[in-house]
């Protein structure tokens, strides 16, 4: 038995008092989704448009914390899904980004990291007990539109460059959806993404490219590297493994060390080191620490101890006036750039919260 975790019941504190009632209660717009951001102040910033995407991100992570026994948030995620299966274009059919302050059609270009994040919530929903039949074979047949002949195309339009990352979120819903209902589709559909991620994503290095032509070759001006996104990939392999009992046939050593290469010296990860930038958001944090977690896990010593980027995600971003709240942004010398509360991080820190205390909960297991 590994020593316990020093702040399982901060954690759990922070997301069961705190984070999920925020963000259920003023984070809603009654039956008409969630709003974008929160200010510093916890209030809505109602002029500004709104992701559907992130509707589908909040519908996942309160199903998940129902289901991981922190209240009953099944009626505000099961109504956030059905709101989100209501914004099919209805003169394309085509499937909703973004919206209007007013919640009319902003823009519906059919996009690939919509429709992962929509299948995701279906995920949970189902793992919750809730039915979804109708409205996963709907989102099959729109995730079947954008089919390629490997991969997926990133919209209706096939616009360039095509992306890593939502490749990479449709592996996490496939896998998710896998978990709960065993279908083979599903299946397929993690592995291709798993074989993209082998042949193309991944360098030797253990960096990841993020944008690329047509035939899968990388762009060759304007490529990113996001060291959050190696972080990402190590949980998401670990997390395909555990699900389906096959190996993911990826060496994740060089993924970590690449990542923490890249730390500052907070020892926190900046938002891209191709090209270089002084700035870090909260996302990258909370991917770092389940990364460290599946490397603790596995009796890893070469990356820092869960409890220290615990402690520093806390200093940097969740030690704020509104509990429940955080920072989003942050230079990398600490200077506090962001000004409000971006809904679409709860998704990113209930994986990290909720990885913490599933881990402190295995590690006091005698």
């Amino acid at each position: 038995m590994t020593a316990p975790l020093r702040h399982r019941d901060r954690a759990e504190d922070w997301l069961t008092r705190h984070a999920l009632p925020l963000w259920t209660g003023a984070g809603l717009i009654p039956s008409a989704g969630v709003w974008e951001t929160l200010d510093h102040d916890a209030q809505p910033l109602r002029d500004r448009s709104r992701r559907l995407r992130v509707s589908s991100r909040q519908a996942y992570a309160f199903a998940c914390a129902s289901i991981a026994g922190h209240g009953d948030y099944l009626p505000q995620a099961e109504a956030l899904f059905r709101y989100v299966m209501t914004k099919f274009d209805p003169d394309t059919g085509n499937f909703t980004a973004t919206l209007n302050p007013d919640g009319s059609i902003l823009t519906a270009p059919h996009d690939l990291y919509d429709l992962a994040f929509a299948h995701l919530a279906a995920a949970a929903l189902t793992g919750a007990g809730i039915g979804t039949g109708d409205a996963l074979a709907q989102l099959d047949a729109a995730l079947d539109r954008l089919k390629a002949p490997l991969g997926w195309y990133e919209d209706a339009a096939r616009r360039l460059p095509r992306r890593q990352n939502p490749h990479m979120h449709l592996f996490e819903a496939m896998t998710e959806l896998y978990a709960v209902a065993g279908r083979p589709r599903d299946l397929a559909n993690a592995q291709e993404c798993l074989a993209l991620f082998r042949d193309h994503f991944l360098q030797p290095d253990g960096t990841i490219l993020e944008f690329f032509n047509d035939d899968w070759t990388p762009v060759a001006e304007g490529q990113g590297v996001e060291p959050g996104h190696m972080a990402e990939w190590i949980w998401l392999l670990d997390r395909y493994e555990r699900v389906t009992g096959q190996p993911a046939g990826i060496d994740t050593a060089p993924l970590l060390a690449a990542a923490l290469a890249e730390r500052d010296d907070a020892g926190l990860l900046p938002d891209t080191s191709v090209p270089p930038c002084d700035t870090r958001r909260l996302w990258p944090q909370t991917e770092l620490l389940r990364a460290c977690l599946v490397h603790h896990r596995k009796g890893g010593t070469d990356a820092p101890h869960p409890d220290t980027v615990f402690q520093a995600l806390w200093d940097q971003y969740l030690d704020t006036p509104v509990p429940g709240g955080w920072y989003d942004r942050r230079g990398c010398d600490g200077t506090l750039l962001s000004d409000d509360m971006p809904a679409s991080s709860f998704y990113h820190l209930w994986g990290a919260m909720r990885a913490y205390l599933d881990h402190a909960e295995a590690s006091e297991t005698p």
